[in-house]
């Protein structure tokens, strides 16, 4: 089982090399080093609640006891670098704005919220919107809201071929930015559920959404819990292993910078020096054990060092965890009566 699930991961990161055939246009590694000294503050600054949300109601099924509204609001990101701040205002006017889809009672929003974030190349969580998220929102008992990353969904540039094209290349700026504007809108909507009321917001995410879950377990205020699944913040790692970041390889490679000089910025940036303020009990990992991706070891180095939060290991690769999905969402409801009982 576990030679079938990496290999269905090898495969498909093989495959995307067809995806991914347009090489970065820039080299942007010069501009890095205002990132590699930056303070954590500097670099993800703490959002405000966003007070300019406007609300579009979602068409309601017949017979659901539901309602959903699309929400948007402009995203407090302002990119570090002045060259990238110019080319993000002009040349992805999209990602100025934020975008979450929020679902609760017909009768009103609960106290508790739950945040998902949707993983890289995914066009937005629409199969997550079928499968995973109302079983979440039925059996943890709590009000559902999923975020659009940046470069992705509605967000999505015409330039982009496809959906998380320009997320991760060997643009470096645009990359890293991409990851801070992740988390500055994951964080203000977060602030803003707090502002509706919402006692408890917790914070869980997919591959790279799992990264970002754990990166606003490192700053403060804290979601109340996270649940990252198949994700971690051993960014250096996954470049250099993945075979879906065999461009981002070959792209920095054509600029000259060679895996040592990869190795140090990854290893610099403020992502290796986040530490968690969000206590272990308050965290519930997901991995797979023979994720071909985010591999076991990584994750482990990571777990230890994160005094070993509750972990759940479950027996597939990074493409085919999701046939675990009623495993993982009955551990999490586990997890969150858990918490329920500690308030």
């Amino acid at each position: 089982m576990a030679g079938v699930a990496r290999s269905v991961d090898e495969v498909l990161g093989a495959i995307s090399r067809f995806l991914h055939f347009r090489s970065a246009r820039l080299n942007t590694a010069a501009d890095m080093d205002q990132y590699l000294s930056a303070p954590t503050e500097a670099l993800f600054p703490r959002p405000s609640a966003p007070a300019d949300v406007t609300r579009r109601k979602v068409l309601r099924l017949p017979g659901t006891d539901r309602v959903t509204y699309d929400l948007e609001w402009r995203s407090q990101h302002v990119p570090i670098c002045a060259n990238y701040r110019v080319r993000h205002a002009r040349d992805y006017p999209l990602n100025q704005t934020a975008v979450a889809r929020w679902t609760y009672p017909k009768a009103g929003p609960r106290k508790s919220a739950i945040v998902y974030v949707h993983g890289w190349l995914e066009p937005g969580p629409w199969i997550e919107r079928v499968i995973f998220l109302p079983r979440l929102y039925d059996e943890l008992g709590v009000d559902v809201l999923h975020v659009e990353l940046p470069f992705h969904g509605s967000r999505n540039p015409k330039q982009a071929l496809f959906h998380g094209e320009l997320f991760w290349t060997g643009d470096l700026v645009r990359s890293f930015e991409a990851v801070r504007q992740s988390c500055i809108d994951t964080r203000s909507l977060v602030a803003w559920l707090r502002a509706q009321g919402y006692d408890d917001v917790g914070v869980t995410g997919i591959s790279m959404g799992g990264s970002i879950a754990m990166m606003l377990a490192c700053l403060e205020p804290t979601p109340s819990y996270i649940v990252p699944i198949v994700g971690h913040l051993q960014l250096s790692d996954a470049v250099e292993d993945a075979s879906i970041f065999f461009r981002m390889r070959s792209d920095l490679e054509k600029f000259g910078i060679d895996r040592a000089r990869r190795k140090e910025i990854f290893d610099s940036l403020g992502l290796r020096r986040l530490s968690p303020v969000l206590p272990p009990s308050r965290q519930l990992w997901i991995m797979a054990r023979d994720d071909a991706y985010i591999t076991a070891p990584v994750v482990e180095r990571q777990w230890h060092a994160w005094g070993e939060p509750p972990i759940e290991w479950i027996p597939h690769g990074h493409m085919t965890f999701g046939v675990s999905v009623a495993r993982i969402v009955k551990r999490m409801a586990e997890f969150h009566e858990g918490l329920r009982a500690q308030s």
